[in-house]
C-alpha cells in the first residue's frame, strides 16, 4: 500500500478561499490576470505532485469505478450561466424552505431519530471566521469543532449533516491513526452519508415530502457525478487517464480544486464507497458500535479488509477543512 497521500498546496487558491466561496469565485472571474496567475499555479503544484508506484494502482482502479459511476449518475442537476451549465448544484428549492428553528436544532433532531450522539458534536458548531467559504470540521489542540454558518433555511442544515459526519467520525474514541488515505476516504464517506440519510430523513417530516425528496434525490446523484468528474479530470491532469467528456469551470464548486492537489482522489472513492449503502455507514457513527466503531470499518473500495491503514503527510496544516 503507499505510504504517503500528500496534498500539494496552491498557495494561490488556498488564500483566496479561505474568505467567502462566492466572492472568491467573482473575483476570480473579474480579474483574468488572477485566473490566469492561479491555473499557472495550478500546473506548477501537479507537476510536482508526488505519485508512488502504488498510489498509482489506486487511482487507476478509482479511475475505472469513477467512469462508470459517472455513466449511471448522468446527466447532472447543474444551474445555469450564460446559457452554460457550470458546476453549481442546483438547490434554490433548499433556501426555499424555512427551519422552523435552528440548524442545530434540527439536526439534533435528526441525530436523535437516528441514534446518533449529539450533544459533544453539536455543542462544537460555531460560525467560521470571517465567513469562510462554506462549513468544515477544523482539528484544534483539545478535539475537533464544527464551522458552519446558519442562514435561517434548510441550505444550512444539509451542510451541517455534512460536517456532523465528519465530526462523528473524526471524535470516534476508538484505534486507528488520524491520517492517511483510509482515515481520509472513511471520514469523507461518513460526511456524504450522513448528510445524504439525515437530510432525507429531516425532508421526509415536512409537507410536500416527496416531490422535496426527488429533488434531493437527483441533487445527491449531482453531487457525486461532480466529485467523479473532478477526480477523472485531475487524474488527467498528472497523466494517468484522458479527460473526462466535456468541461466545467472548476471554481464554482469545489474550492480544493484550486487549492490542492489530491484530494479529488478522496472525494472519489468516498461517492464509490458509499454510493449503495449510506445508511449502513451512518449506522457505524453509532455508540451502540462500541469503541472504534468508525475507524478502519467501512472497507474502501479498493480493498476487502477494513484492518490496515497508511501514514500520511500533507501540506495544508494542522487544520482539515472539509467540502459538502
Amino acid at each position: 500500500m503507499p505510504e504517503l497521500l500528500v496534498l500539494t498546496r496552491i498557495q494561490g487558491g488556498w488564500d483566496l478561499f479561505q474568505t467567502s466561496y462566492v466572492e472568491a469565485a467573482r473575483t476570480l472571474r473579474r480579474n483574468p490576470g488572477r485566473l490566469a496567475d492561479l491555473w499557472a499555479e495550478r500546473r506548477r503544484a501537479v507537476a510536482l505532485h508526488p505519485l508512488s508506484d502504488d498510489l498509482r494502482e489506486l487511482y487507476g482502479a478509482q479511475i475505472d469505478r469513477s467512469r462508470a459511476a459517472m455513466a449511471r449518475l448522468a446527466p447532472p442537476l447543474l444551474q445555469r450561466y450564460a446559457d452554460q451549465a457550470v458546476p453549481l448544484i442546483e438547490h434554490s428549492w433548499l433556501r426555499s424552505i424555512p427551519l422552523r428553528s435552528s440548524a442545530v436544532e434540527a439536526a439534533r433532531v435528526v441525530l436523535k431519530e437516528l441514534s446518533l450522539p449529539d450533544g459533544e458534536a453539536l455543542a462544537t458548531v460555531s460560525s467560521p471566521p470571517g465567513g469562510g467559504p462554506a462549513g468544515r470540521t477544523a482539528k484544534t489542540a483539545t478535539g475537533f469543532r464544527i464551522l458552519a454558518t446558519d442562514d435561517g433555511t434548510t441550505s444550512s442544515l444539509a451542510v451541517l449533516l455534512h460536517e456532523l459526519g465528519h465530526f462523528l467520525y473524526e471524535a470516534d474514541p476508538g484505534p486507528g491513526p488520524t491520517e492517511g488515505i483510509v482515515h481520509y476516504v472513511e471520514s469523507e464517506a461518513a460526511a456524504l452519508a450522513l448528510g445524504r440519510v439525515g437530510f432525507d430523513r429531516y425532508l421526509a417530516a415536512l409537507p410536500d415530502a416527496g416531490e422535496r425528496r426527488r429533488l434531493w434525490a437527483s441533487y445527491c446523484r449531482t453531487e457525486a457525478w461532480l466529485n467523479h468528474f473532478y477526480f477523472l479530470t485531475e487524474a488527467a491532469e498528472l497523466g494517468l487517464c484522458e479527460p473526462p467528456p466535456g468541461r466545467l469551470d472548476m471554481l464554482y464548486l469545489r474550492d480544493t480544486y484550486s487549492s490542492t492537489v489530491g484530494y479529488q482522489f478522496v472525494y472519489a472513492a468516498a461517492s464509490s464507497l458509499m454510493a449503495d449503502r449510506p445508511e449502513q455507514l451512518v449506522t457505524r457513527l453509532a455508540p451502540a458500535g462500541g469503541p472504534g466503531r468508525a475507524r478502519g470499518h467501512f472497507a474502501p473500495p479498493w480493498h476487502p479488509e477494513p484492518a490496515w491503514h497508511t501514514a500520511a503527510t500533507t501540506a495544508a496544516g494542522e487544520e482539515m477543512t472539509s467540502r459538502w
